[in-house]
């Protein structure tokens, strides 16, 4: 099956809509649906497509992918997801740039008889409960353990102590706040001090202003865990700025190929790998199983794995 590329407007927000399927008559597709997911500029959710479409593929499935300008752009994603419901798919994956924003329009493509797959980052499930949104399955990962395995790693490298700042994902959304829990719970028992923890909104150039004034506030800082790589790619910069190279290690999320080149030049120290490939084929492969009417399980968890120089 080869796929085709369409971009449009919706609402008035420039976004691309990506339409999986090839030039014959589509009736050949066994069924129809949408993954959604957040910024087209982060090659993660790039890796995440490969594996949707892959799957897409294997199912014989027509498929429509859509991202989002910016993490930050909610309300596009909500534009995108209304646009969905008109094209008449079936199942919608959603990787959500919010965990609550999101929830009133899922519930509304369930009203209209669309079966939701969450992938990657949790819906938050009290808001889904108040509004009576049911997700038929996650697929992901546990942010709590991945943040507690880089933060094992990073206070190893420190020995345990010292001074310490986090760069967080959005604020409020499951998977920052799972991994921010998981890495303070790393460091719990040890004596290093957390002397600042910002928010960098996943982006590289925020992680690059905002570790840059946090090293000038705590120029002594030997550690520093980003929940996402793209974060990190720019806190690596602030610390070259600084003069401080080799001084401050660094752990952080995603395993992006910049960050392996960053890991095997010595630049960062470690990240996790969450295997976002397999995300995408599991979420089209559970969607197509779903609505051929089979049983599925509520959850489809995926493996991390850290990764080091020694295991690149």
């Amino acid at each position: 099956m080869k796929f085709q590329k369409l971009g449009f407007l919706v609402s008035i927000l420039a976004f691309t809509i990506l339409l999986g399927c090839d030039k014959s008559d589509s009736s050949h597709f066994t069924h129809k649906m949408a993954l959604v997911m957040k910024a087209s500029s982060n090659p993660f959710f790039a890796r995440m497509e490969k594996g949707a479409r892959q799957a897409a593929d294997s199912f014989r499935v027509q498929l429509l992918i859509g991202t989002i300008t910016r993490e930050t752009d909610i309300n596009q994603q909500v534009s995108i997801i209304e646009n969905m419901i008109v094209q008449g798919v079936a199942a919608i994956l959603i990787a959500p740039a919010d965990s609550k924003a999101i929830v009133n329009v899922l519930k509304k493509a369930q009203a209209a008889g669309i079966r939701i797959i969450n992938i990657d980052n949790r819906i938050d499930a009290a808001t889904a409960e108040a509004v009576g949104l049911t997700i038929d399955c996650y697929v992901g990962v546990d942010n709590a353990t991945g943040g507690k395995m880089a933060g094992d790693y990073l206070a190893t490298l420190m020995e345990k102590k010292g001074k310490a700042a986090m760069l967080e994902g959005i604020r409020g959304v499951d998977n920052a706040e799972a991994r921010k829990r998981g890495f303070l719970q790393a460091i719990e028992s040890t004596k290093i001090e957390v002397v600042a923890s910002q928010s960098a909104n996943w982006a590289q150039d925020q992680g690059l202003d905002v570790f840059a004034n946090i090293l000038q506030a705590n120029p002594d800082i030997t550690g520093l865990f980003c929940a996402n790589d793209m974060m990190a790619l720019g806190a690596i910069q602030a610390i070259e700025q600084a003069g401080k190279t080799g001084k401050i290690y660094v752990a952080s999320y995603d395993n992006l190929e910049a960050a392996q080149e960053a890991i095997s030049q010595g630049r960062l120290h470690a990240t996790i790998e969450q295997h976002p490939e397999r995300m995408g084929f599991e979420g089209v492969a559970v969607a197509n199983a779903l609505l051929n009417g089979e049983q599925i399980d509520s959850e489809m968890m995926i493996e991390l794995d850290l990764i080091t120089k020694e295991n690149l």
